[in-house]
């Protein structure tokens, strides 16, 4: 049902987006992604093959084609699954209840590289940032993309000071921090403050996933190397959106 009525909504702006295919469940979504490479993918976060579906399924989306903007469509702006969204590597995220004028601003600004959330979504991810039990670090590979000053104000950034505070604290002025940041923004294909911190964000949990597959791995490895039997263990602002 969702995938008509969205079908017909986006038949009122055929001038500004074609729907190449439409899809509810994993499979046919990924076999259209796979097939069409859309230069935009709208998935709900609820499919036929169960709740949440669709945000786990946005890595895989994003696996397939890394050019695809993704833009997930929640039931509820709960802030767990907002931060598990943009985790996931979500370009924006829209409530389903959100007036359907919004969603074409939402679409235009994820296609030329910005995030789109609320400012209360937004929020989410920020707190979720600055609580973390350690501050966030930037991919040694990506830094090595920076030069030593840039690096130096990424990673300042990162940790969530502001233009003012890095310049005090590196000894620049605070128009030098900003030219820097947009040659950052640049070097590493992110548009704002916010996608460089979702980018961390994501790597953190990329990192976490990759300790726990090889946790797994240590796990089931040792007994067999004595003979032993396997023994497998589980580890396992409400102001108007507007692009960030």
């Amino acid at each position: 049902m969702h995938c008509d009525l969205f079908r017909l909504a986006f038949a009122a702006v055929r001038d500004r987006f074609h729907v190449s295919a439409a899809a509810s469940n994993v499979a046919e979504i990924l076999r259209a992604v796979q097939e069409d490479r859309p230069e935009i993918v709208i998935v709900s976060d609820h499919l036929e093959d169960g709740p949440l579906a669709g945000i786990r399924l946005v890595p895989e989306i994003r696996r397939i084609n890394p050019a695809s903007r993704i833009l997930v469509v929640m039931s509820v702006s709960d802030r767990a699954l907002i931060i598990e969204a943009f985790r996931s590597g979500a370009d924006g995220v829209f409530c389903r209840n959100s007036p359907f004028d919004l969603l074409w601003k939402s679409l235009d600004a994820i296609v030329q590289g910005e995030v789109w959330a609320n400012s209360a979504e937004l929020r989410y991810v920020l707190d979720e940032f600055r609580k973390a039990p350690k501050p966030l670090t930037i991919d040694p590979v990506v830094e090595q993309r920076l030069t030593r000053r840039e690096a130096d104000v990424a990673r300042e950034a990162v940790e969530g000071l502001s233009n003012r505070q890095i310049a005090h604290k590196l000894g620049l002025a605070e128009h030098t921090v900003k030219n820097y940041l947009f040659k950052i923004f640049d070097k590493l294909g992110v548009s704002n403050r916010v996608e460089l911190v979702l980018s961390c964000l994501r790597k953190e949990q990329a990192a976490r996933q990759d300790a726990v597959v090889h946790m797994a791995l240590d796990v089931t490895q040792f007994p067999a190397a004595r003979g032993g039997a396997i023994h497998q263990t589980q580890l396992r602002l409400q102001p108007t959106s507007s692009a960030l």
